[in-house]
């Protein structure tokens, strides 16, 4: 087996163990999110973005603090464009995988879980790659006396 070939099966094999491995199934939007987190940032997970900056978790107050809680600010004007389709995420369950550091959503004709599973993709390839501007002193803010500035719009 050539080099070259070695390497198309290696990486096809890592791809089949990652969907094997990562497909997410019945757990719960928060579950599932936290899972697609950890898998594209390596390092954090969704209890590192809840209540991060002004957006992240339950704080939506004022300007976002950094790039990272923009995504946050991102997710949930995803979350709630979700919403006006009568989706409800916190409910919602989708399945995904992971494959060649790219998470996807699982093709699905229910309108809602594709819509929620693609916001929480969305957000966590933000995540990752705004994972050089996430800073320990904006975890667990507390957004009513440390956020200020208009709230922008989505």
């Amino acid at each position: 087996m050539s080099s070259e070939a070695g390497t198309k099966m290696a990486k096809l094999l890592l791809g089949v163990m990652s969907l094997a491995c990562t497909v997410a199934l019945g757990a719960g939007t928060a579950a599932q999110f936290n899972e697609m987190i950890k898998f594209t940032t390596y390092t954090y997970s969704l209890a590192n973005y809840t209540n991060y900056g002004c957006h992240c978790g339950s704080n939506t107050l004022g300007v976002p603090v950094d790039e990272t809680d923009w995504c946050c600010h991102e997710h949930a004007c995803c979350y709630n464009q979700a919403q006006m389709m009568g989706c409800i995420p916190e409910t919602t369950h989708y399945r995904f995988y992971a494959y060649e550091d790219k998470i996807k959503c699982i093709k699905t004709p229910n309108k809602c879980d594709k819509e929620v599973c693609e916001c929480d993709e969305e957000a966590a390839d933000c995540f990752r790659k705004r994972l050089d501007t996430y800073n320990l002193h904006f975890r667990n803010m507390t957004a009513s006396a440390s956020c200020r500035g208009p709230r922008p719009f989505c």
